[in-house]
Order: structure tokens, then C-alpha cells, then sequence
């Protein structure tokens, strides 16, 4: 402890900004200086900013646990050759949270905080680094359950500095209740402000097509939907800055009236749109919201059925991670090959909840901040 006290604090701060997340977490408790400096929201961010890791994937088990996978780049550069992969899957343990909750679905992260609903559509916002758990709470102008359905979004609005829980809920016009209501509802869920918001109705029809989450780039949201009242295809893209709905183009090549059915998925942080109707065609958006930038890219040879891309990996010669429906394979877009994941220490049955990143990030500490 003195030679710590011997070194500048500008020096102390240095090194710690260098050290993985996981670690100074644990450093939190040698002293309350350094508690004080890695709870700081202005270190947090620098941390998060020099500390770009790997994503890790994220499984829902049967048993509704969750576990996480390190798709570790080093090792997949230094493997070369057509052998399985062999990653440890390490179970995800929230000790304060009693009783454990029972994890369901995973519906979007961003900057390490991941937002998931447990089996009794309770929503949380986590941290699967440090295990903090916040529940969010109950919308006041949610719809009915059982007459209802409802997507999800989750991102950061840079302009304000807050993160954003987003719904598109709309009635279900088969039930009886309400077989003619129509209405796409937006609500907004401020973390700062820890209160809900309804906002302006979505003008498009997200009722056809997935039930799936909204696709985080560029502090937009993205749903794949249909225009009304010729209900043709389109990218439905929700800012989180001023949020307003605006429209972003399909490959040209894609037919607009079944492209709802495919998905949207973020490939080293682009948009792309992925799906059997494509024929496991990758189309990716080069430049976000110019139509002219999409390129497609062929995926053949991957034995999993169906099969969607999880995320790629940085520096690995275009290393693509793909899965679904218990597994998960390396595809490398170049010279197509393909390797197997062999998840050691996991789950026997998952699914795959996307993807996060390493971080300090706390949502409690941003409802305090002022």
C-alpha cells in the first residue's frame, strides 16, 4: 500500500484505465480512493473508450440461466486450419439477486449494460461484467398483456447522455377485445430520469414480419416493417437522439414484399439484413443510410439450419461468428470456410441472446448522477 501511495495520482488513474473491467471491479475494495476513482462516471467512459474489447456471446439456457461465451480473436488468428474450435462458456451468477432470476430472452446491449426480460416479462437493465441487476420499472401506458404484443429497443443517446428502453406495442387484432385497433404505440423509458414517456405513434405497420428486437447502429434503432397501405417492405429507423422515425432503403435487389421475413443484424458495427429468403445472402449497409452501400455477401457451406450472424471479429481476416438453435460456427468471408464451435462447460440447450462488450458501465450510478 505505500508503494501506492508513493506514485501520482494521475499515474494510479493511468494504469488502472489500461486494466480489463473484470479486474477493477474486483480493485473497488483495496481502498476507498481507488473505489471513488472506478466509480467515477468520467473514468468509466474514458475506461470504456481505451478498453475496446471482444465481444462476448450471450446464451439463454433451458434452465434460464445465462451464460457467456469469449470469442477470444488472438486464438482464432492463431488457428488456421480446418479443426474445431473449442470455447468455455462460464455461467453468468447475480449473488444479490434473490430469488435468481429465472432469464428468458435477451432484448439489446449496448456499451456493456445488456436489457433482458425474465420468464415473467419482467424487464431488466445488466451488467453481466460487474452482476449488477436494475429492474426496470413497469410502463404506465403498456397495453394489456394477453391482448397485446410488444418489441423492445435499447441504445445511448450521446446528445444527452442517457440510455433508452424503447417499446412498439400494438393490440392483438386477433383477439376480441380489440379486433380493430390498429395503433403502433412508442414509449420511451429514460435510465436518468428513471420514468417512462409515451411518444408520437409509429406510422408503420410492425405487426408483420418478427416479433424481434430493434437493431442498434448509430444511435438508431432498426425494425424491419412494412409501409401502409400497400404494405411493402421497408427499414424502419428510430433515433434515439430526436426521436423521430425516418427510412432507410433496401438493397435494391431484395423484394420489398417479403423482405419483413428475413432479419436486420449488426456485423462490426454496420447494419446488415440476413435470412433463408435471401438464400444465407449477407447484405451489408457500408455506409449507414446510403442505399448505394449495401454489398452482399454469399455464406455457403454451414451445416447449421437456420443460421444467422452474430457478430464478427476484428483484425481475424473477416472472421465472421454465425449460430442458431444450439450452435455457433467461425465463417470466414473470404476463402468460405467454415470451423465448428465446441462450447465446453456451457449449457446442453440455448439460445442465442446477442452479443456485449466489457465494461464499468452502472445503471444505478447514471440514476443518481445529476
Amino acid at each position: 500500500m505505500s508503494s501506492q501511495n508513493n506514485l501520482p495520482p494521475e499515474i494510479i488513474e493511468s494504469i488502472l484505465r489500461r486494466l480489463p473491467a473484470k479486474s477493477l471491479g474486483r480493485f473497488k475494495s483495496i481502498s476507498k480512493p481507488w473505489c471513488s476513482l472506478i466509480s467515477n462516471p468520467q473514468f468509466i467512459k474514458a475506461h470504456f473508450h481505451h478498453n475496446k474489447s471482444t465481444s462476448k456471446v450471450l446464451l439463454v439456457s433451458d434452465s434460464n440461466s445465462l451464460y457467456a461465451l469469449d470469442i477470444n480473436e488472438p486464438y482464432l488468428k492463431s488457428n488456421k486450419e480446418d479443426v474445431d474450435i473449442s470455447i468455455t462458456a462460464k455461467e453468468l451468477a447475480f449473488p444479490l439477486v434473490q430469488p435468481p432470476i429465472m432469464w428468458e430472452e435477451v432484448l439489446g446491449s449496448c456499451n456493456g449494460l445488456v436489457l433482458a426480460k425474465d420468464v415473467d416479462d419482467k424487464v431488466f437493465i445488466t451488467n453481466p461484467t460487474t452482476r449488477e441487476v436494475m429492474e426496470v420499472p413497469f410502463s404506465p401506458f403498456a397495453l394489456p398483456v394477453h391482448e397485446s404484443f410488444v418489441m423492445y429497443g435499447f441504445g445511448y443517446d450521446s446528445s444527452s447522455e442517457d440510455y433508452r428502453v424503447i417499446t412498439i406495442s400494438f393490440w392483438d387484432t386477433d383477439n376480441e377485445h380489440n379486433p380493430d385497433c390498429t395503433d403502433m404505440y412508442v414509449c420511451s423509458y429514460s435510465l436518468r430520469e428513471n420514468s417512462w414517456r409515451k411518444l408520437s405513434d409509429s406510422p408503420y405497420d410492425h405487426a408483420v414480419g418478427h416479433l424481434t428486437s430493434g437493431v442498434l447502429v448509430n444511435e438508431n434503432l432498426h425494425w424491419l416493417t412494412s409501409v401502409r397501405p400497400g404494405y411493402s417492405s421497408t427499414i424502419a429507423a428510430f433515433s434515439l437522439v430526436n426521436e423521430e422515425f425516418s427510412e432507410i432503403d433496401l438493397p435494391s435487389s431484395i423484394n420489398n414484399d417479403n423482405a419483413v421475413f428475413n432479419e436486420l443484424v449488426v456485423v462490426g458495427g454496420k447494419l446488415g439484413v440476413f435470412g433463408t429468403r435471401l438464400g444465407n445472402d449477407l447484405w451489408v449497409m457500408e455506409e449507414y443510410g446510403v442505399g448505394a452501400s449495401w454489398i452482399k455477401v454469399s455464406i455457403h457451406g454451414v451445416e447449421i439450419d437456420p443460421v444467422k450472424p452474430i457478430c464478427s471479429i476484428e483484425g481475424s481476416d473477416r472472421d465472421i461468428v454465425l449460430g442458431d438453435e444450439d450452435g455457433i460456427v467461425v465463417y470466414n468471408i473470404d476463402d468460405r470456410r467454415c470451423r465448428n464451435v465446441r462450447i465446453e462447460g456451457g449449457p446442453n440447450g440455448f439460445a442465442i441472446g446477442g452479443t456485449y462488450v466489457e465494461s464499468l458501465e452502472s445503471a444505478t450510478c447514471i440514476i443518481r448522477r445529476p
